[in-house]
Formats: C-alpha cells, structure tokens, sequence
C-alpha cells in the first residue's frame, strides 16, 4: 500500500483518510505488521536496557501490540497501559500483568484501559511506545485528535534514561517511538507549539530514529 502524499495537509481530512486505510487492511495484514515491527524493536538497545515499557491496546487499526506485549512478558519488562483519567487530564499509567485482559474496562472514548484508575506518571517509564495517525521524516506525528499523549509528556522533565552500556545516551525520558504502518508516512505534517516529536517510529519495514536534538534540547 503506497504513501498518501501530502505537504501541510488539513489534519481532520488527513485523519479520515489514513484511518479508512487502516480499517480496510486484513486481520492478517494487520498481525503480521504487529510481528514485524518487534523484530525490529528488539534490535534496539534503548528498548533492551529498558525496564518500564508503555504500550498501547489497539483498537482502531493500529499496529497491533499482542506480539510487542508478549515479548516485554519473555523479557521481564513491566508493562504500562494508559489510563484516561479526563479529558483535559494527562493519561496515568497502570502496570498490567500476563493475564491482563480480564481487569480491562473500556474508557467513554471506546478504548480498553486498565480498571484501576492510579498508575504512574509518563516521565516514570523508560520507553513508550505510541500509536498514530501519520507522522513524517523530521518526527512530527499526528494523533487522533484528544491530545492525550501531547498533554501527558509536555509535563516531563529533562531525566538521563539509565543505559548501562553507554554514558552518552542522554534524552528526555520517556524515549517516544510511534509504530505505524509504513502507508502512514506523509512529506510534511503541519505542527502547533504543544506538539510533541518522536524520538524514532518503527513500521514493518524500519525502524526509523529523527534528529531531536535541536527541537527539545536533547543530549545525545
């Protein structure tokens, strides 16, 4: 499926247009995108070293995150799940065990989320990985439109992620990584002050990583 091309597109009409494409992709399609993007993400060192991954459900035709959360499970990680709290609120984040899916609730926006309303704060995980619309090559991503995400990492502070391999790695935590399918790449997304860029997106064909440095003053 080929790249919609789009400089400065209006947001809404680009959201419709990516999410039909998505809704008409194969569950087979779909699982064998999830299974791709972890044998990339496994190959990252910022993932291996990290202990408190956030993750997504999807629920909407994202990336599926079954095989991202099956590995986390192999790997000892502890897994986070968003929490909507309100709607003008940052996400909180509750740690979900293997047998997860029986202690989920579904939030008034339609998603599945833990039941448990207390969890962590986003600037407490080491690596989270996001969902999304669209993005493009400088790391700029388009959401749903909620601003839940944004709203939730403006409030992180500047915190070093603890690698034990390398004292040169430095970044604002949580270290952002949007999963999409490749289709979802755009040449140019327009942007507002309040958004906030990714560190890196992997699809089923890549894993992508963006020059952040200059945009949040990030020591690499």
């Amino acid at each position: 499926m080929e790249s919609p091309i789009f400089s400065h597109p209006d947001s809404q009409l680009l959201r419709q247009y990516i999410r039909r494409q998505r809704r008409e992709l194969s569950i087979h399609y779909r699982r064998q995108a999830g299974h791709a993007v972890v044998r990339h993400i496994r190959k990252q060192s910022t993932f291996m070293h990290a202990t408190k991954i956030g993750l997504y459900i999807d629920a909407f035709g994202e990336i599926p995150t079954q095989s991202l959360i099956k590995l986390c499970l192999k790997l000892k990680k502890s897994i986070y799940f968003p929490v909507v709290i309100a709607k003008d609120q940052p996400l909180a984040w509750a740690q979900v065990k293997a047998k997860y899916t029986s202690r989920m609730t579904s939030h008034r926006f339609g998603m599945k989320q833990p039941s448990k309303q207390r969890g962590l704060s986003v600037m407490d995980l080491d690596v989270i990985f996001m969902p999304l619309v669209a993005y493009d090559d400088k790391g700029h991503r388009l959401g749903m439109g909620g601003g839940f995400y944004d709203r939730s990492l403006s409030r992180c502070m500047e915190k070093p992620f603890n690698n034990k391999r390398s004292h040169r790695q430095h970044f604002k935590k949580p270290y952002r990584v949007g999963m999409a399918y490749d289709f979802q790449r755009v040449d140019l997304l327009e942007t507002n002050p309040w958004d906030i860029s990714l560190h890196a997106v992997v699809t089923p064909t890549q894993y992508q990583r963006f020059n952040t440095v200059a945009r949040d003053s990030f020591l690499h």
